[in-house]
């Protein structure tokens, strides 16, 4: 009888199963691969995110950092705005992931990779789960398996229905291509109805790849497609080409939690609508689902009282922002580019968010005209 069992090694999974053994409960971590393991991701980690780990070195296997922003339009350079430090972290999460996991390890965790959950079935006070090599049992069960894992449904938790689609490229670039983005990430707006395009460096190769609306899934190849020849990488060399979902929380009625169950980071929709960045938001869920466990008895209200009060008014700001800045971008896109270039108050905004001196809700809400900005992102 584990007193928890986390499932999923990433981000959330990796970090709650640390803090969990940290503080002296039996933990199991469930990886259903074999680790390390690729996963489809831009691997921009924000600044904002250190924090969140305390101020975890994470050096190791950075893959450098990002602090400049390249604003484009189809493919067609606008203009870039650089902050004074470092907005982002690159990182493969298949290093990044490991590196977290081996942290939980030597906390105490007890690994079990290539060990995926096949059921879930509540039993005499407990979860039980089968996997290939027979069944465990604990009294807390920690839910870190994606926005495509089977766990919400084994427990019947409807949670953030609301879904996005994102693919990704990663390409062996020319070296002036590698030049060019060293330090920069590019942003390509104009995506109808709403998203973006993207450019990651990492070392010696960069991650492509768009995010796009509800339902514009099957266009999303020939977009990327489209994107890539733009850049001037339609002949690059394919590393890996995966597509995934992104999951969105949009309401604090969308459950996260039931009975001593809890779901964190893309398992619960913990992703804002304006970047689709999630890590952040896995990290900070992971920790305040530790604390629910080792604090209180009613794991499921204090888990979904947290996330509420911290994490969805992010949500909840990052969505209207999203709305109106796509919505101005595709309504008007010369007006909103040449806006967006000489308004240096929505960068320098933007960017004390990413290194974690601000937040969505605490910029919005002091943006001139912020209830009507709220008033227009919602008509948006």
């Amino acid at each position: 009888m584990w007193d928890a069992i986390v499932i999923g090694a990433g981000p959330a999974g990796a970090t709650a199963a640390r803090r969990l053994s940290v503080a002296g409960a039996s933990t199991l971590l469930l990886e259903k691969q074999p680790l390390p393991r690729y996963k489809a991701c831009g691997g921009g980690v924000p600044a904002r995110t250190l924090e969140l780990l305390d101020g975890l070195d994470i050096s190791p296997v950075s893959e450098g950092c990002v602090d400049t922003i390249d604003i484009s339009r189809y493919g067609q350079p606008h203009f870039r705005k650089t902050s004074d430090r470092p907005l982002a972290w690159m990182v493969m999460r298949d290093r990044f992931d490991q590196f977290l996991t081996e942290l939980a390890v030597e906390a105490g965790a007890n690994l079990r990779d290539a060990t995926p959950v096949q059921s879930i079935v509540e039993r005499d006070g407990c979860y039980e789960l089968e996997t290939p090599s027979g069944s465990v049992r604990a009294r807390h069960l920690l839910a870190a398996d994606g926005a495509t894992g089977p766990t919400t449904r084994w427990l019947g938790i409807d949670s953030a229905p609301t879904r996005s689609a994102a693919y990704e490229v990663e390409v062996a670039a020319p070296p002036a291509a590698l030049e060019h983005w060293r330090g920069a990430a590019n942003v390509d707006v104009g995506y109808r109805p709403w998203g973006y395009g993207w450019v990651f460096p990492k070392a010696g190769k960069l991650s492509v790849g768009v995010v796009t609306a509800p339902g514009r899934g099957r266009a999303i190849r020939k977009q990327t497609d489209r994107y890539l020849a733009h850049l001037g990488l339609a002949d690059a060399d394919v590393l890996n080409v995966q597509g995934h979902p992104v999951r969105y929380r949009r309401s604090v009625r969308e459950p996260v939690a039931r009975d001593r169950a809890l779901l964190l980071g893309d398992a619960a929709g913990l992703a804002d609508e304006f970047t689709a960045e999630g890590i952040a938001y896995a990290v900070h869920s992971a920790n305040l689902a530790a604390e629910a466990v080792l604090s209180s008895g009613d794991v499921a209200d204090a888990y979904t009282a947290s996330i509420d009060r911290f994490v969805q008014p992010e949500l909840d700001a990052a969505r209207t922002i999203s709305r109106l800045y796509y919505w101005c971008v595709t309504t008007w896109p010369w007006l909103a580019l040449k806006t967006s270039k000489h308004v240096n108050y929505l960068w320098r905004a933007f960017f004390r968010v990413m290194r974690g001196e601000s937040t969505y809700a605490r910029e919005l809400s002091v943006l001139p005209g912020a209830g009507l900005v709220q008033s227009l992102a919602a008509s948006a």
